[in-house]
């Protein structure tokens, strides 16, 4: 689809009058915020937790200056944002996927001038996942992925890695607060959607075990994102580290983790269970989730 289309579209979904006559004032107020979410695409850094400072300098290690980027749940482009910064770099392109009507009206603004940029607003499962990358034509040894879908994010991924996709360097969303050496993730389910509470992603351990066989060192957990190097680009100064130590230096003893995560203040305990009484202790919290998981 054509850019100049996609954003005719996705404003005028973003648009679409909530209210009665008259409309224009609410509409030219939502036009404006679009102009403003523009303006924020243009420079700064949105990431939640410094993860795009830290692939920037996870690129410049492996001296990798350009190449093709993936964001998937790429959100409104800016906000809380890894890969901004890659996308609006005249050595980058890619393709940035979201669901969501609204955000993808604003990303669809906010990166109409990015070249080599290409858009795509669909759910992304792992019946999906390898079509909807072959159609937009990545390579199969594209340069950056990043995943955080907040739900059956370890599925997706093992489908692409399983179907040849070998991204350079892998950063995705991981439950934080499930300690290694627990091993958790949500299993696929098309109707489930997360109801904005813990139960989501897999656990630090689950993405370790999944995706090192692959060729992947982990090379570090970022609070919240476990970031993997494909052996390829990993050889010099990239050491493949144990989880529970990433977990424990790149999450446990970050000073300002608790206040960065307070919605995890009651779940603190199961940091320093073993991992049977942190199991049962995750079942229990995940009880309305029978069935839609792996524990253990």
């Amino acid at each position: 689809m054509r850019v100049t289309q996609m954003i005719v579209d996705a404003v005028s979904e973003w648009t679409r009058p909530q209210y009665p006559e008259p409309r224009w004032p609410l509409r030219l107020y939502q036009v404006w915020r679009l102009s403003q979410h523009w303006e924020q695409a243009q420079a700064g850094d949105y990431s939640f937790a410094g993860e795009a400072a830290h692939l920037r300098a996870l690129l410049r290690r492996l001296k990798i200056e350009g190449g093709y980027v993936v964001d998937i749940a790429a959100g409104d482009g800016i906000s809380q944002s890894s890969t901004l910064e890659f996308f609006r770099s005249p050595h980058w392109s890619g393709l940035a996927v979201e669901m969501d009507s609204a955000k993808f009206a604003k990303l669809a603004f906010a990166y109409a001038g990015f070249d080599g940029v290409h858009l795509a607003k669909c759910a992304v499962t792992p019946e999906n996942v390898v079509p909807l990358l072959q159609a937009h034509s990545v390579p199969l040894a594209l340069t950056l992925l990043n995943l955080d879908i907040d739900s059956y994010d370890l599925f997706v991924l093992q489908q692409m890695l399983e179907a040849g996709f070998q991204p350079r360097v892998i950063s995705m969303e991981i439950n934080e607060s499930i300690p290694p050496p627990v091993y958790f993730t949500v299993t696929y389910n098309p109707t489930h959607f997360w109801e904005y509470d813990r139960f989501f992603g897999c656990s630090a351990a689950a993405a370790a075990t999944v995706v090192k066989p692959f060729g992947y060192a982990l090379e570090s957990i970022q609070y919240n994102n476990a970031m993997f190097v494909h052996q390829d680009v990993a050889a010099d100064g990239i050491a493949d580290q144990d989880v529970s130590t990433a977990y424990r230096v790149g999450y446990v003893e970050r000073g300002d983790r608790k206040a960065l995560f307070p919605w995890n203040a009651d779940v603190e305990d199961a940091l320093s269970m073993p991992r049977d009484q942190a199991v049962e202790f995750f079942r229990t919290l995940f009880a309305k989730y029978n069935g839609m998981y792996e524990l253990r």
